[in-house]
């Protein structure tokens, strides 16, 4: 379940841009501990990024 979850992330920052996590999280119904740990998770391996102020998710270009 995590790795197409994962793609569902990656898919909706794509489409939505920088997104706050709790917008992920809702958007795509997942529980907020595991949303925010796969966020972290492609956070991790690089393929998303974040911004400060505020702190937002989107898709790493530089990953590509």
């Amino acid at each position: 379940m995590s790795r197409s979850t994962e793609k569902r992330i990656i898919q909706f920052l794509d489409e939505n841009g920088p997104s706050f996590p709790g917008e992920v999280v809702k958007e795509l119904k997942l529980s907020y501990t595991n949303g925010l740990e796969l966020i972290n998770k492609l956070y991790s391996k690089g393929i998303i990024k974040r911004t400060y102020s505020p702190l937002q998710y989107k898709l790493n270009s530089d990953s590509e």
